[in-house]
């Protein structure tokens, strides 16, 4: 789930761990759970809809961005 922190790789235990002995963590993480870690911020974060509306919408998508990609010289 996390890299880099700490130089090594942690899951929610570990990071559970980390977050209970270092209190700066505290300063700057609002929330976590086992999908990720909210940081603290001054704004609100925008609600992610991870899920696509509809299959054949992100099919049409991919297939308008490889389009142009082709059609842009190299």
């Amino acid at each position: 789930m996390l890299s880099n922190v700490s130089g090594t790789q942690m899951d929610y235990d570990t990071f559970k761990k980390e977050f209970d002995t270092i209190p700066q963590l505290k300063n700057i993480v609002a929330q976590f759970d086992g999908r990720g870690l909210t940081l603290k911020t001054k704004e609100k974060p925008e609600a992610t809809n991870s899920q696509p509306t509809s299959a054949g919408g992100l099919d049409a998508s991919a297939k308008r961005a490889a389009a142009k990609s082709l059609k842009q010289p190299g």
